[in-house]
């Protein structure tokens, strides 16, 4: 498997470096470090909505208060402001630039005015609620390293600094192919109409476009093949020249019209076996200039491959660091046999009962097939050098958004 998995992410490499805008940056990975362009904040402000005085002003020597004479008031805008002198105050707002002269600033709630004039007890040291220039960021700091996820609060540091865009890892284009000349779609038009004998819903296209969404990735384009090898190669031809991997299902196995086998394996696609259950049939290679992952035709088949092989390679390939989801430990609630040298791909469900403080998974919640979702919110990758798994023991699971309580 781990072979099998190198030779994927080889395959795919590494994605483009594109320019976007920062309302399209979110969920990206930054491409290069980024620095920033100038200072944060940019000039002295004040913190607080008050009263801008100089520190050093004289003190009643009687009771310890200044009484200092209102000139004027600055409001959080733009605009130039005169120097303030001894003796006098501006009333000043958040956010707003502090002028020469000033070196704190009382909030309004510790001042008692009379008109114009205002009384400050008690020391102010300099520097009291003034934010200074670059005091969170200076120029030339590192805001975001190579390989960072853009979250909502970087997009917003990003346009603080006065960045407009952002270089960013291009999603992957992916185009899914789904083979088999007993596929058939679902007719929304017509959705009671029988099948003939012989025919299937396809369900694996609409099943990978969701996962090759949820890893960063788009889709750009979906066909359904039948098994006729120029139709295949046909629509292989198209496909590779819109997107930067295509990922077929079905068609690799071992039977008479196996339609993806036969015409890739001389066309730069190398078709193997690894040991895992399900999705023993697998292939990898490059067609056109794209990327090629060949996925078994049945669907749990293929969402065991998608997850052993195509996950992790497209992830890597944007930069992202990871599976992007969580994953436990957890104890099995139930005996598994194993079969030894397989690796076994299980959906199950996991839950945290207190007073526990580990969580149980339940790795036999579904029914065969595609039906193992059923009831499902994880799934395990279970050693192949293990051939019994009982009650108790250890299994690492991931998880498909929280754990239950």
């Amino acid at each position: 498997m781990a072979e099998h998995a190198s030779a994927v992410a080889d395959h795919m490499g590494s994605a483009a470096t594109i320019t976007v805008p920062l309302s399209q940056s979110r969920g990206a990975v930054v491409a290069a470090t980024t620095t920033a362009p100038t200072l944060l904040p940019r000039f002295d402000n004040s913190a607080v909505d008050g009263y801008a005085i100089t520190a050093t002003d004289r003190v009643s020597a009687v009771d310890g208060t200044r009484v200092l004479e209102l000139v004027g008031q600055i409001n959080a805008e733009a605009g130039e402001h005169r120097r303030l002198t001894a003796g006098s105050a501006l009333r000043i707002m958040t956010g707003a630039p502090v002028p020469d002269g000033v070196d704190a600033v009382v909030a309004q709630e510790h001042v008692t005015r009379h008109g114009d004039r205002i009384d400050v007890s008690g020391h102010i040291p300099s520097g009291h609620n003034v934010r200074l220039a670059g005091e969170e960021v200076r120029s030339g700091d590192v805001i975001a390293r190579r390989g960072t996820t853009v979250t909502p609060g970087l997009v917003g540091l990003f346009a603080a600094v006065g960045m407009t865009t952002v270089d960013v890892v291009a999603p992957v284009r992916v185009a899914i192919l789904s083979t088999g000349s007993e596929l058939t779609e679902q007719c929304s038009g017509d959705p009671h109409r029988e099948l003939r004998t012989g025919e299937v819903y396809a369900s694996n296209a609409i099943m990978l476009t969701q996962a090759v969404i949820s890893c960063g990735a788009t889709v750009v384009h979906t066909a359904m093949v039948s098994d006729n090898p120029q139709a295949f190669l046909d629509a292989m031809t198209r496909a590779s020249a819109v997107a930067d991997v295509v990922i077929t299902s079905g068609g690799i196995g071992f039977g008479d019209h196996d339609v993806v086998k036969s015409t890739l394996r001389t066309r730069g696609v190398d078709l193997c076996t690894v040991n895992m259950r399900p999705g023993r049939p697998q292939g990898a290679g490059r067609f056109g200039g794209a990327a090629v992952v060949t996925l078994p035709g049945n669907p749990l088949a293929a969402l065991a491959s998608f997850e052993a092989f195509v996950r992790p390679a497209l992830r890597s390939a944007m930069g992202y660091t990871g599976d992007g989801r969580h994953t436990v430990d957890a104890q099995l609630g139930q005996t598994i046999a194993a079969r030894p040298g397989t690796v076994r791909f299980s959906l199950g469900s996991v839950v945290l009962t207190p007073p526990r403080s580990i969580p149980v998974v339940d790795l036999a919640v579904g029914g065969k097939g595609l039906a193992a979702v059923i009831g499902a919110n994880c799934f395990a990758f279970l050693d192949a050098d293990r051939t019994r798994l009982a009650a108790g023991d250890l299994v690492t699971v991931t998880v498909e958004g929280g754990i239950p309580r």
